[in-house]
C-alpha cells in the first residue's frame, strides 16, 4: 500500500522541478533564493541537507551497486575492489559524458528493468487477494524503519526534484533566453511528458517487484543481507523463467545501481555548487565548476572510506538509515516547492491546477506525519 501512496502524494513534489525551470527559465534553486522571510534562509537549509546527505547517500547506493558486482563476478583481488571500481568509472563517465549519459544509462535501466520485471510477473501473477494490500494499510511489528525508507525514497529522494530542475535547464539551454510563450510553452510539454513517463514506470516497476517479492520471500524466512540480498531477488526471476535469467536480473540490477549512483553523484555536486553560487554570486563565474569537481571528489572519497570502515555491515540496513535521513528534509523540500511552483511563476498556464495544488498540499502533510511518526519511533518516543 506504501507504493500507491508514496507515488500519489509525492508526485506533485517531484513534477514541481521541470514545471518550474521550464516555465521561469531557472532552477529550484533559484526560486528557493526568493524565499520570504531571512535572505538566503532555504538556501543554507539546502546546503546544510545536500552535505549531510550527499556523503550518506552515495555509500549506500555504491555499497550495494558493489554487492550486486561481488555477487554477479565473485572474489575481487583486494578489499575494496569493487567498490572502488564503480566509483572510478563512474568519475570516468562524469569528466566524458556529462547529462547525455545519465539520460542515456537512465534509459537503458528503466527498460532492461521493467521487461525483465514484466516477463517474471505475467506468468506468476498473484491472485486478486494479493492486490487488496495496495489499498488496505498494515503495520506489522518492527516496520517502522521499512516505512520510513520507503517514504524517504520511493521512488526516490525529494532533492531529485531540483536536480530535475538543474537537468531540464541542461537539456533545455534555450529556456534561458527564450522570448516567445510559444517556444517555452512546448519545451514544458516536453518536460513535464519526459518526467510523467519515467514516474509511472517507476510506479508500475515498483509495484510489479513488491508483488513478486511478497509472493516469494514472503514467509521463506531467508534472510536478506550482506552481498547475498541480489541473489535472493535474482532467485526469484530464475524460478520462475530459468537459470539463465540470473545474467539478465542481475545486469539489469547493476545497470539501475550504477545510474542511480552516478545520478546521486552528478545530482548532489550540481546542487551544492549551484546553491553556493547562488548564495555568494561572485563566485559564480570563477569557482562554479571548481565547487562541483570539488564536492564529487570529496563525497567519492567519503564514501570509499566510510564503506570500507563498514566492511561486512547489510549494505540494506546502510540503505534503511540513509533513507531515514532523505525522509526528515523531504516536509520542508515540498513546501518549497509548492511555493515556488504557485507564487513564483508569472504566467498562469504554468502553473499547477486547483486539483494539482491540492494534491501536492496533502502530500506535503502525508509526508510530515510520516516523517513525524517515524522519527518518534525510531528515538522510541512512539511504543
Amino acid at each position: 500500500w506504501l507504493v500507491p501512496l508514496t507515488h500519489l502524494f509525492k508526485y506533485h513534489a517531484f513534477e514541481f522541478g521541470p514545471r518550474y525551470a521550464a516555465a521561469t527559465g531557472e532552477s529550484l534553486i533559484a526560486g528557493y533564493a526568493r524565499m520570504p522571510g531571512p535572505r538566503g534562509w532555504a538556501l543554507w537549509l539546502l546546503l546544510v541537507g545536500t552535505v549531510a546527505q550527499g556523503i550518506g547517500v552515495l555509500a549506500a547506493v555504491v555499497g550495494i551497486a558493489a554487492a550486486v558486482l561481488s555477487t554477479f563476478i565473485g572474489h575481487a583481488p583486494f578489499a575494496g575492489f569493487y567498490i572502488a571500481l564503480v566509483i572510478s568509472t563512474v568519475l570516468l563517465f562524469l569528466l566524458l559524458g556529462g547529462y547525455g549519459w545519465l539520460d542515456f544509462l537512465n534509459k537503458i535501466m528503466m527498460t532492461v528493468l521493467f521487461l525483465v520485471t514484466v516477463m517474471v510477473f505475467i506468468p506468476a501473477s498473484p491472485g486478486p487477494n494479493a492486490f487488496k494490500h495496495f489499498v488496505m494499510p498494515s503495520v506489522p511489528a518492527g516496520s517502522i524503519v521499512v516505512i520510513a525508507a520507503i517514504l524517504g525514497w520511493m521512488p526516490t529522494g525529494i532533492d531529485v526534484s531540483i536536480w530535475h530542475s538543474l537537468w531540464t535547464l541542461e537539456k533545455h539551454p534555450e529556456l534561458a533566453s527564450v522570448e516567445t510563450s510559444q517556444r517555452r510553452w512546448e519545451i514544458f510539454r516536453i518536460a513535464l511528458m519526459d518526467m510523467r513517463v519515467g514516474y509511472l514506470l517507476s510506479f508500475v516497476v515498483a509495484s510489479v517487484f513488491f508483488l513478486l517479492a511478497g509472493m516469494h520471500l514472503h514467509g521463506t524466512g531467508d534472510a536478506i543481507d550482506g552481498a547475498g540480498f541480489a541473489s535472493s531477488l535474482a532467485k526469484i526471476y530464475t524460478d520462475n523463467i530459468g537459470a539463465w535469467m540470473y545474467y539478465v536480473f542481475m545486469i539489469a540490477a547493476f545497470t539501475a545501481m550504477y545510474s542511480t549512483v552516478y545520478a546521486v553523484m552528478d545530482g548532489f555536486s550540481r546542487s551544492f555548487a549551484e546553491t553556493v553560487s547562488t548564495l555568494f554570486p561572485k563566485v559564480r563565474a570563477k569557482w562554479q565548476t571548481k565547487l562541483y569537481w570539488s564536492f564529487v571528489l570529496f563525497t567519492a572519497a567519503f564514501a570509499f572510506l566510510t564503506l570500507v570502515v563498514l566492511k561486512g555491515k547489510n549494505p540494506v540496513t546502510v540503505v534503511l538509515d540513509v533513507a531515514f535521513l532523505s525522509l526528515c528534509v523531504a516536509p520542508l523540500y515540498c513546501g518549497l516547492n509548492y511555493i515556488c511552483v504557485t507564487r513564483l511563476i508569472k504566467d498562469e498556464r504554468f502553473r499547477p491546477g486547483t486539483l494539482a495544488r491540492l494534491l501536492a498540499l496533502a502530500g506535503i502533510i502525508v509526508v510530515g506525519l510520516g516523517t513525524l511518526v517515524c522519527a518518534a519511533s525510531k528515538f522510541g518516543l512512539l511504543k
